[in-house]
């Protein structure tokens, strides 16, 4: 991979830490040190202001808004019904002023700066000294129990100045989004709050309250969207403001500012920032206690992943069903807060083995949205339920059509997703109450959208985009064509297993399924074209992809980086390079169905081809890499899946965090190191210990039991709460577990 890292935080096993300012990485630094709690995210904008450019981002899950100057496509299919996460009111407006002077943050007048987060606490803390004056730290933290509450604390000490001091502190609705302004209209104030309303007519109400400790005077006003607070006193010590906010989002059109204040006032009666420090404290603690990884020998990679898990547990915790995960979480305005098909290959994941109701809670997030889904396959003049490749709200939200009408990853991930969360979990109940009418919507789609060759003998799909985006309208797309037999198959065994199941019988009388689409379905999926070469063990990524010019990708210069700026658009799509897995990719989601041979000739034919120029790319070739015994190679790609943003490989960690490709991370250990298997017959383990660490562990949930797994270079020790009521293969043995530690001792 031609990716520099480029580091300037500390290496800290529980934190991350500027010490000095980084004026170059400042956009960056607002990416890495945003925080989150699945119902807002903040970004690590300056309170006070910044003398240059920046990006102030506050951002509510479910929260979006529509383009103001929307250009309708003559036509059909076309998607042109946009939809993006907006950003909101910045919650922690804070304007110092001394002596009539403002005191925005000016890196030239500044000194003994210093910037961290806190993995354990939720805790950023930013502190430095004002020129001889004093010195200021502000922190900041997003109660992760109560959702609606955030804080914010500025402590001053005085250094050499005593006297007059006076804050503005604010809600402030005047933002900008993708640099424009006016997306926010506001409907009402009082002294508490300020209420804004979008385009989409979806409310914020967003309150404050004022403490401290020493005395002063306060006065209240409004004016440009902005609601303030200003406070005047003397600075002769240590003085403490703490500011309480509750944030409402209403979608029932609630015009009322009274029941949100009402709302408000309930929150704060228990509201501080003590009380939620310690809250946080004992989540965080829980948390690390069931999901921690532990890398002995490797500091940076053990910072690389916390970081991950941390902004991972802080983006989703599946606390509605009604919440996707963005690529860029709550983090910035790129992919505008969209939720992609890494939802379901990449989070379902960690969540199936961590947090299961989460894993649900996902699925439950395309089931609310199969409507949707429904009327995008009729637009796309196709029967059954095309998934949007980009969406918040369940509607297709991409601009790009050849990115909208021809990628179904999202469709045949969803499938996948259901087929992945039952084998794991055995939860019937959600397979016949939601998941079969998702299958039988999705395995009629893929029925209609396919084709045969001219003498029928070949059934597949032309003019599709696979998982590689640099190659499109190509024709038997290997995954897209594999993905939807094993789409409509899996939905077959269903039906012929629940068929006669009221709640399954119910589904099929109101879809009207006849029996003639089922024996079609079975055709289709029979005469399923794969381009396979017996001989070299290949599968031809599409049709005339091995008849491609060549590229050598190791010459071209880290400036064209990322190409999507650098190249003209069409030269992207001239060659053989890749973006991303596409044929290795259905290697890993269906690994136990293929032997060692085909992978390796696969991985060592395309992996060479592949720039990496996608985020969620390093994990999976990391964990290819392990199984096919390339170690070093493994290890290299992993640095890249943990520290993708710490150490800005893409260069765009400022647009926000890759938070799909933080999941990766997580798969990439236990399913690369660790050797996990979820999609054979039963669960399987290979561990082996990277040579340059001393060992690691990491943890998961196994239908009743909490495992912990604990691999060095001559053991490997499996630790359980409960009895295991299903097996596990390892190393090809198989095991039955009690409560417990369990030691293998291994030859690896």
């Amino acid at each position: 991979m031609g990716k520099i890292a480029q580091q300037y935080l500390e290496v800290h096993p529980w934190k991350i830490v500027e010490s000095g300012f980084h004026e170059k990485e400042a956009i960056v630094s607002e990416s890495l040190f945003s925080l989150s709690n699945e119902y807002m995210g903040v970004r690590g904008f300056f309170d006070e202001g910044y003398i240059k450019d920046t990006l102030i981002g506050t951002y509510y899950n479910g929260l979006y808004e529509i383009p103001q100057d929307i250009r309708r496509s003559h036509y059909k299919g076309i998607s042109d019904k946009m939809h993006y996460m907006v950003n909101a009111a910045n919650i922690f407006y804070t304007r110092i002023y001394l002596n009539d002077e403002i005191l925005v943050f000016n890196p030239n007048d500044i000194s003994h700066f210093e910037r961290s987060l806190d993995f354990k606490t939720g805790e950023m803390v930013r502190s430095y000294q004002v020129k001889d004056l004093f010195k200021i730290t502000f922190k900041r933290l997003l109660d992760m129990k109560t959702q609606v509450l955030s804080h914010q604390m500025i402590h001053i000490t005085p250094l050499q100045y005593q006297g007059p001091l006076s804050i503005d502190f604010g809600i402030d609705f005047d933002t900008n989004h993708w640099g424009k302004p006016g997306y926010w209209k506001v409907v009402q104030t009082n002294k508490h709050g300020i209420l804004g309303e979008t385009s989409t007519n979806q409310l914020l109400y967003v309150s404050f309250q004022l403490s401290s400790h020493v005395s002063y005077e306060s006065s209240m006003s409004f004016e440009h969207k902005c609601l303030k607070e200003t406070i005047s006193f003397n600075l002769t010590g240590d003085v403490y403001i703490e500011k309480n906010i509750v944030s409402i989002v209403d979608k029932e059109k609630i015009k009322d500012i009274k029941h949100f204040e009402q709302e408000a006032q309930d929150v704060y009666k228990t509201a501080s920032y003590a009380i939620t420090y310690a809250s946080n404290q004992k989540f965080y603690e829980a948390y690390f206690a069931q999901n921690d990884i532990i890398i002995k020998g490797d500091e940076k990679n053990q910072q690389g992943i916390r970081y991950c898990l941390f902004q991972l547990v802080n983006t989703y915790q599946g606390v509605s069903e009604k919440n996707n995960i963005g690529a860029k979480g709550l983090t910035g305005e790129a992919y505008s807060g969209h939720a992609f098909w890494d939802s379901e290959t990449y989070c379902l994941p960690v969540y199936l083995f961590t947090n299961p109701k989460a894993a649900r809670n996902l699925l439950m997030f395309r089931y609310n949205t199969l409507e949707q889904a429904r009327k995008r396959a009729m637009e796309l003049d196709c029967a059954g339920a095309c998934y949007p490749i980009a969406t918040l709200n369940g509607d297709e939200a991409c601009d790009l059509w050849q990115h909208a009408s021809l990628q179904f990853q999202p469709t045949s991930a969803v499938a996948y997703a259901i087929w992945h969360y039952v084998k794991n979990t055995k939860d019937t109940d959600f397979l016949l109450n939601y998941g079969f009418e998702m299958l039988l919507e999705i395995a009629r789609f893929f029925a209609s959208r396919g084709q045969y060759n001219q003498d029928q003998t070949k059934f597949g799909y032309y003019g599709v985009m696979g998982p590689d985006e640099f190659q499109m309208m190509v024709n038997h797309n290997a995954y897209t064509n594999l993905l939807a037999k094993k789409s409509m198959t899996y939905f077959l065994e269903v039906y012929e297993t629940y068929q006669n199941e009221p709640v399954i019988d119910q589904v099929i009388r109101k879809l009207k399924l006849k029996k003639t689409e089922i024996s079609d379905m079975k055709e289709k999926c029979e005469k399923m074209y794969m381009p396979f070469d017996q001989q070299t063990r290949l599968f031809e990524q599409h049709e005339g992809f091995f008849d491609l010019p060549h590229i050598d990708i190791h010459q071209i210069p880290v400036t064209d980086f990322p190409l999507y700026a650098h190249w003209s658009y069409d030269r992207i799509y001239r060659n053989d390079m890749i973006k991303q897995p596409d044929v290795l990719m259905f290697l890993f989601l269906y690994n136990q169905s293929y032997d060692l041979e085909i992978k390796k000739a696969n991985y060592d034919y395309y992996e060479p081809k592949t720039i990496h120029e996608s985020s969620l790319s390093p994990s999976i070739h990391s964990i290819l890499a392990s199984e096919l015994g390339y170690k070093d190679e493994a290890l290299n790609f992993f640095g890249f899946a943990t520290r993708m943003d710490l150490d800005d490989y893409n260069r765009n960690t400022k647009e926000g965090l890759h938070l799909t490709s933080i999941a990766a991370a997580w798969v990439n250990i236990v399913y690369g190191f660790g050797g996990l298997r979820s999609d054979g017959e039963m669960l399987k383990l290979a561990p082996y210990c990277p040579k340059h660490w001393e060992n690691y562990e990491f943890k998961f949930h196994y239908f009743n039991a909490n495992i912990k797994v604990y691999v060095d270079h001559e053991k490997i020790e499996l630790e359980l709460d409960q009895d295991l009521e299903e097996p596990i293969l390892i190393y090809e043995e198989v095991y039955y577990f009690k409560k417990g530690k369990a030691i293998i001792h291994v030859d690896r």
